[in-house]
């Protein structure tokens, strides 16, 4: 009696034990069948038609995976470099190049106010000079082209006759600055000018606007030290075809040998006759830019490592909806 008592509360206990498990377990991925029931876990995921569901990169179809889960596949979709060029020496030198041509077109404005202020050279000579070497490039590129841009031609028309207007104003504006205010102050703007100037890359620090108000400014406060308003009207328009209308014209041009070569030469000869120093300096910094830079540039590029992988933020493609009706 007492052996059949012990065998029946053992049954109830047993019983009790299998009904608690399956409550405390229904959540937790047991799959039940009919009276039975089989301790299949989501090791892996959820199960699916008995077996068990692969993960995916997809949050809501992961049901029963951990938040810290990490497939195995997911560093296979780690990728390298994918959107590195590699330059050669030569496309590097050429890329500096554009800022060796930005920098003598600087050093050339520098020495056109230098002439004037000292009277080395006449204002008309100098004006007719520089307004026949810019109608010569402007001829040059574009005399295969079927419509001219007019308009390049009407804007420097026009800046022509407000040029001359504003002459006298532009000539006693900063007068009551001191000289070595005025060419520091020169000095800063011409440096903004080289730093945001777009030399066709796509950069955050690129700005237009900035490069050539910069440029403008300082040639406005360079005015003051003239003599005459003639002398003010003609360096004002050698700014403005400097850092207005340059741009405009050499961007057709590409890079070359033949073009920086031009450039240094020029830029080189122009030191010269004010002084070895400065011509000196100015080979030096011309080396420094299109020797030095790119060749560390190159020998350093080699050892830039950007990865990419599922890890990154997602990228929205755009999505083409087709045109649907509703009936």
């Amino acid at each position: 009696m007492f052996l059949f008592n012990c065998r029946l509360l053992m049954s109830c206990m047993t019983d009790v034990t299998k009904s608690t498990y399956l409550s405390s377990n229904k959540n937790n991925g047991i799959v039940k069948s009919s009276q039975y029931f089989t301790n299949v876990k989501y090791q892996n995921g959820a199960v699916h038609n008995g077996h068990l569901k692969p993960w995916k990169k997809n949050l809501y179809s992961n049901e029963g995976y951990p938040d810290n889960y990490t497939d195995k596949s997911f560093l296979e979709e780690l990728r390298k470099n994918l959107h590195v060029r590699k330059l050669t020496l030569l496309e590097a030198i050429l890329g500096a190049g554009l800022i060796t041509q930005r920098l003598c077109i600087v050093v050339i404005f520098a020495l056109s106010f230098y002439a004037l202020n000292c009277n080395l050279i006449s204002p008309l000579l100098l004006l007719i000079s520089s307004t026949s070497f810019s109608f010569i490039v402007y001829l040059f590129l574009y005399e295969n082209s079927k419509a001219i841009p007019l308009w390049l031609m009407k804007s420097a028309c026009a800046f022509v006759v407000s040029g001359y207007i504003l002459s006298p104003v532009l000539k006693t504006l900063t007068e009551t600055i001191s000289t070595d205010t005025i060419y520091a102050t020169t000095t800063i703007m011409m440096c903004v000018h080289l730093v945001f100037f777009d030399y066709g890359v796509s950069a955050v620090i690129v700005s237009t606007s900035l490069s050539l108000n910069a440029a403008l400014f300082g040639s406005i406060c360079l005015c003051s030290r003239l003599q005459t308003a003639f002398h003010v009207f003609v360096f004002i328009t050698i700014a403005v075809q400097c850092f207005a209308v340059s741009p405009i014209l050499l961007s057709p041009i590409k890079s070359s040998i033949t073009i920086l070569l031009s450039f240094v030469t020029v830029t080189f000869v122009l030191c010269m006759r004010v002084s070895s120093l400065m011509s000196g300096l100015f080979i030096l910094t011309v080396l420094f830019i299109n020797l030095m830079c790119p060749y560390y540039f190159v020998k350093w590029h080699s050892f830039k490592d950007n990865i990419y992988g599922p890890w990154d933020e997602a990228i929205v493609q755009d999505i083409k909806i087709k045109d649907f009706h509703v009936d």
